[in-house]
């Protein structure tokens, strides 16, 4: 089923958007001192890179 472009474009703006919080995430957990912290706002980091990888799957093929 094919996507609209317009839904595209947006789709593809909110992967572009969750990529820089990814990379802000990234940045303020490294100056973070606790471990806990460090390791859960990295994984939040991470989950959010695997939802934008799939929005541009989406993206791309549909």
């Amino acid at each position: 089923m094919p996507i609209d472009p317009m839904t595209k474009m947006n789709i593809s703006l909110v992967a572009i958007a969750l990529m820089f919080i990814c990379n802000f995430l990234m940045i303020f957990a490294r100056k973070t001192a606790n471990n806990l912290v460090r390791f859960l706002l990295k994984t939040v980091a991470f989950l959010m890179l695997l939802v934008t990888f799939v929005m541009i799957i989406i993206v791309i093929f549909a």
